[in-house]
């Protein structure tokens, strides 16, 4: 099985590769720094926003992150210290992120499922929602500080505090276009209110979680607030949305 996933047909100056045939895709992909239109393009490898260069197929609707399009076939994956194949024809659960995706997966000791999304992470990693170092630890079974869901497979954990987060957490992309807002959506990490109540119900919300401060109603669904959200980054607008009604929608 050989290692390489493209074939390169053009390059630059730089001899940067700017035309590849893909293994995973029928068509050649020709690379790009940015999109033509402010529209949700995501990538078909990872499924996340595409944001940065990436490939695109003029023939169709097919998009990889540069990133993406580069993954080698095999790899050892630091979660078994073992070869992990790439898997481009299928739609299935990743056992890490516990949801389901159509892109492209990592199979691990043919055990082990594992998206791009997931896959990309390294063992020890930085995060914007928190000031110290996270490494992975197999063995905790706590609560997640981005969720609040209790752990099963472990999860990344802070060595100097009481802080955790799954890879789903993780893994969410600092904001987001939405097809019922015109502007982008930003991930919001805390509420930094004395008094965390919902100004609708009056409940109490857990400061500690991933969400909007003072708007708990989401605009997709209509149901509060109380997990990962996207809000829009534009301070004049009001626009919020739970972060699965964003991705099923």
């Amino acid at each position: 099985m050989q290692s390489s996933t493209i074939r390169v047909i053009e390059v630059n100056e730089a001899r940067e590769a700017t035309k590849i045939q893909h293994l995973s895709h029928q068509h050649c992909l020709v690379l790009a720094d940015k999109m033509e239109e402010e529209i949700d393009r995501k990538c078909d490898g990872c499924m996340l926003p595409i944001s940065n260069i990436f490939y695109y197929c003029s023939e169709c609707p097919f998009f990889l992150h540069k990133t993406c399009a580069e993954l080698p076939r095999i790899k050892q994956h630091w979660f078994r210290q073992s070869n992990a194949t790439l898997n481009f024809d299928s739609f299935k659960k990743c056992d890490f992120y516990s949801q389901y995706s159509s892109g492209f997966f990592y199979d691990i000791n043919e055990d082990w499922d594992m998206c791009l999304r997931c896959a990309k992470v390294a063992d020890i990693i930085e995060c914007e929602g928190h000031q110290h170092f996270l490494f992975f630890d197999f063995k905790y079974r706590g609560k997640c500080n981005g969720c609040g869901e209790t752990n099963r497979c472990g999860a990344f954990r802070c060595g100097k505090c009481r802080f955790a987060l799954d890879f789903g957490c993780l893994t969410l992309p600092h904001s987001a276009l939405h097809k019922i807002d015109e502007h982008k959506l930003k991930l919001t990490y805390h509420d930094d209110k004395e008094q965390s109540y919902c100004d609708i119900c009056e409940q109490y919300r857990d400061p500690s979680l991933w969400k909007v401060e003072g708007y708990p109603e989401c605009s997709y669904c209509g149901k509060l607030c109380q997990e990962k959200i996207l809000k829009c980054e534009e301070s004049t607008c009001n626009y919020i949305v739970h972060y699965k009604c964003h991705w099923r929608h």
